[in-house]
């Protein structure tokens, strides 16, 4: 692993917002909100004349599961800053990882100058 003063500053820059934002310890989640119309099978509803319900879900793994799970109005502000936190530390993850990816291809890109060289 490569000492911190060897990487760039945007690399430098996204690691320490990762490590701020985790320390914070606000709860994040791998997940999607998904907004579905359903009907709900009731012939004197409005929702039989196609004015459909329209409910808020969390798309999320639970385990190996994919699971839709429904999210009540009164839970809509906190299941919204929990995806939020989880996409902003996604983000930062992948700009670390592209920034490693970069080096490495890098490292090796030299390594084969140097054996063309020698050779």
């Amino acid at each position: 692993m490569s000492p911190p003063s060897s990487l760039s500053p945007k690399d430098r820059a996204a690691r320490s917002r990762l490590r701020q934002l985790l320390a914070q310890a606000q709860p994040l989640a791998r997940a999607s909100l998904v907004s579905m119309a359903r009907v709900c099978g009731k012939p004197g509803c409005r929702c039989a004349q196609g004015d459909k319900h329209v409910s808020l879900y969390l798309a999320a793994r639970l385990g190996r599961k994919r699971q839709m799970i429904y999210i009540p109005a009164e839970l809509e502000e906190q299941a919204r800053a929990l995806v939020e936190q989880g996409r902003r530390v996604e983000e930062l993850l992948e700009q670390i990882s592209q920034a490693a990816l970069e080096r490495l291809v890098s490292h090796k890109e030299r390594a084969r100058q140097g054996r063309k060289r020698s050779s």
